[in-house]
């Protein structure tokens, strides 16, 4: 890879991530019973961002954009990079080797419903560190009624918004790639 394409690649990555991080701070609560469940609409761009350069860079995507919230709050941090990893990487991965509409949602869906099992499991080891007054045993109470709608909800949008975008923001890219001789992949 050359030194433009390196450059490119990291500039494409910082603006990724940097509109990831911003919508990671629109916070919308969905379960009002669970106020520590709050929908954010970062991961549309990490699945856009795995579709279009692959797994790995939307899985740094949504990684780096959660760095910040380490500080703040960070058990929700660690269970937003592993959410949205589990989910972009599939989707990334199917798409590269499966292009087109049945391609991106194929490994989307099969993103959400890993994204969604790793979410109940690690809520079952998260939920006491950060609410000391709930135990494993009812965090996995919780599952059924509250933690899956919630997952399902976040994992249907997610996937909808990026299905609706998808399509321009290829064209997009691909626009800016041929201005500048490269290609997306």
């Amino acid at each position: 890879m050359n030194h433009p394409e390196n450059t490119r690649r990291i500039a494409i990555t910082a603006l990724f991530t940097a509109a990831s991080l911003l919508l990671s701070f629109v916070q919308i609560p969905i379960i009002p019973a669970m106020p520590w469940l709050m929908y954010d609409p970062s991961g549309i761009v990490c699945l856009i961002a795995a579709c279009a350069f692959g797994p790995r860079l939307g899985a740094a995507t949504a990684i780096i954009s959660w760095i910040p919230r380490l500080f703040t709050g960070p058990f929700g941090a660690i269970m937003g990079m592993v959410s949205t990893s589990c989910l972009v990487i599939p989707a990334g991965f199917i798409y590269n080797r499966h292009r087109g509409r049945a391609g991106s949602l194929a490994g989307m869906l099969i993103g959400a419903v890993i994204s969604i099992t790793a979410s109940c499991a690690l809520n079952l080891v998260i939920t006491p560190l950060y609410y000391p007054v709930f135990s494993m045993r009812d965090v996995a109470t919780m599952i059924i009624p509250f933690l899956l709608p919630f997952n399902l909800i976040k994992m249907t949008l997610h996937v909808l918004a990026a299905q609706m975008l998808l399509k321009s923001s290829m064209a997009a890219l691909h626009s800016l790639d041929q201005r500048d001789g490269s290609t997306p992949r």
